[in-house]
């Protein structure tokens, strides 16, 4: 194998109050070489990362880094990490085999170098890399979205946390971004009414292909006008808070239960839970690993994605993230293997 580029993407500057900037915040870099054949594994492994996730949790750590968050903050003028899969080309281990596909937490560039048996981050339990079992011949990349954390959130938050029953109302909030349009398609198929709003006519057609029963865009209609007259609502996925959250509990039916996606722990209360997706993999995880790629691949389950290609357009893919421009679950795609 030759030395090749190993192009990365930097956290360049601390963005002010609002949203990243797509020229200043990142920084793109090619200067760096590797050579494949001769850098040394120390025992570990070289991988080629061929997809990596974007996700709206990522801007949070987007701050100094003396500040506290739900995860560390990125490190200035330092690589931007985040989930990914790759493929193993050279191995000093046996635990993780030439030619096998893994998933973790990754460096936002080309190749990387991991020890073996690396450890998760930030205080998480197991180790970082999971190698991934393909049976049904999915993309690599599904397992960052439907196969993977996107996919894992709505299951195990729809499952477990809302303990829906058929013939309940169901209302969730960003229903066409990369948890949203999976909890449609979970909780249609077990027997519940869906309510969903999104933020534009064109998620409103893409949502009613899903099968919601009611959709509304959030910019031209009034949340809580639109729940009072099809609701009361019995569970309610949170993707976004704010007076959306408000709505929800203004036309909440009793025993109503909600589930705060993502990093917001706050409301924890009796009928409201925060939930973030790491709690559930010991309960669910196996399962989910069983259920989902099948019905994925028999087309039971329908899976959108915004994908972009190669890091020099990280910094576009994250601002359309954070403006609501995407649809369904935005990933960075590094290799044509990952499709």
């Amino acid at each position: 194998m030759p030395i090749v580029n190993n192009a990365r993407l930097f956290f360049n500057e601390i963005p002010p109050q609002g949203l990243p900037s797509a020229d200043s915040t990142f920084k793109y870099d090619q200067t760096e070489t590797v050579d494949l054949d001769g850098v040394d594994l120390q025992g570990g492994i070289l991988i080629k990362v061929i997809a990596l996730s974007l996700d709206p949790y990522m801007r949070n750590r987007m701050r100094p880094v003396d500040t506290e968050g739900d995860m560390p903050a990125f490190e200035l003028h330092q690589v931007v990490t985040g989930f990914g899969v790759g493929s193993v080309i050279r191995s000093g281990t046996p635990n993780y085999p030439t030619g096998a596909h893994v998933y973790g937490f990754m460096p936002f560039q080309q190749y990387a170098v991991f020890p073996d048996n690396p450890l998760a981050p930030w205080g998480m339990s197991g180790l970082n890399l999971k190698i991934l079992e393909n049976p049904h011949k999915l993309p690599w990349h599904y397992f960052l979205g439907v196969a993977g954390m996107s996919g894992q959130t709505a299951y195990y938050g729809l499952k477990d946390i809302s303990s829906p029953k058929p013939g309940e109302t169901l209302y969730v909030s960003a229903a066409c971004g990369a948890v949203g349009h999976l909890i449609v398609q979970y909780a249609k198929s077990i027997g519940l009414k869906v309510i969903a709003s999104c933020g534009s006519e064109e998620k409103v057609k893409i949502l009613q292909g899903l099968g919601a029963d009611h959709v509304f865009n959030h910019r031209s209609s009034d949340v809580g006008e639109e729940l009072k007259a099809h609701g009361p609502i019995d569970i309610y996925f949170d993707n976004v808070g704010g007076p959306t959250l408000e709505a929800a509990l203004e036309n909440a039916a009793p025993r109503a239960r909600f589930v705060i996606c993502g990093m917001i722990s706050q409301y924890n209360t009796d009928i409201i839970e925060g939930f973030i997706v790491i709690d559930w993999h010991e309960k669910y995880e196996q399962e989910f690993y069983e259920v989902v790629p099948r019905e994925v691949s028999a087309g039971r389950i329908k899976y959108i994605f915004q994908a972009y290609h190669g890091l020099d357009h990280a910094a576009e893919a994250f601002l359309q993230l954070m403006t609501g421009g995407n649809v369904g679950k935005s990933v960075l795609i590094l290799s044509d293997d990952a499709m």
